[in-house]
């Protein structure tokens, strides 16, 4: 799935796993149990990302690490990007399940309080930058690391920024 995205055969990730249907039926009754099942393993990934990046001194070093690795993991799963975009409540779940919201806000408030992120930034603007990289998969000429490089700059305090709108609220 990671390759062929959530349209993939449950056949063909059958026999990608090495097991045969009935096991993969077995354990996961419908394809979307699979697919929730996979966004909570990658949530729970990068809960522990996130809480190792917390044991950095560098408080900036530290969420640009995160950052860097959510978006590696996204960009390397095609699966997982596409879920981002067409089933947030899924994503939702998963990420509640590690707490990642409040991992990423306290990363946030460490880079603020060094000085090195800028105080207007929100931990939901998280969610929604990993959103608009979600796409990277589709194109063959795409470097995320390059966009990835642009939205931490953009997140990086100083004093020529323009300050942001509010977070809209639902």
């Amino acid at each position: 799935m990671a390759r062929e995205g959530i349209d993939a055969q449950v056949e063909e990730i059958a026999r990608a796993a090495g097991v045969g249907i009935g096991t993969v039926y077995r354990h996961f009754p419908t394809k979307d149990e699979l697919i929730e099942a996979l966004a909570m393993e990658r949530f729970e990934r990068l809960g522990e990302l996130a809480r190792a990046a917390l044991a950095n001194e560098d408080a900036w070093g530290a969420f640009e690490e995160l950052m860097s690795a959510s978006a590696r993991i996204q960009s390397d799963d095609r699966a997982l990007s596409e879920v981002l975009t067409s089933r947030p409540e899924m994503m939702g779940r998963a990420a509640d399940s590690v707490d990642i919201l409040g991992l990423v806000a306290e990363l946030m408030q460490r880079a603020k309080h060094a000085g090195a992120l800028r105080e207007d930034a929100d931990p939901r603007d998280v969610p929604m930058l990993m959103c608009a990289l979600a796409g990277t998969y589709r194109n063959p000429y795409t470097n995320p690391d390059r966009y990835v490089r642009i939205m931490l700059d953009g997140l990086r305090a100083g004093s020529e920024r323009a300050a942001l709108p509010p977070v809209a609220e639902p």
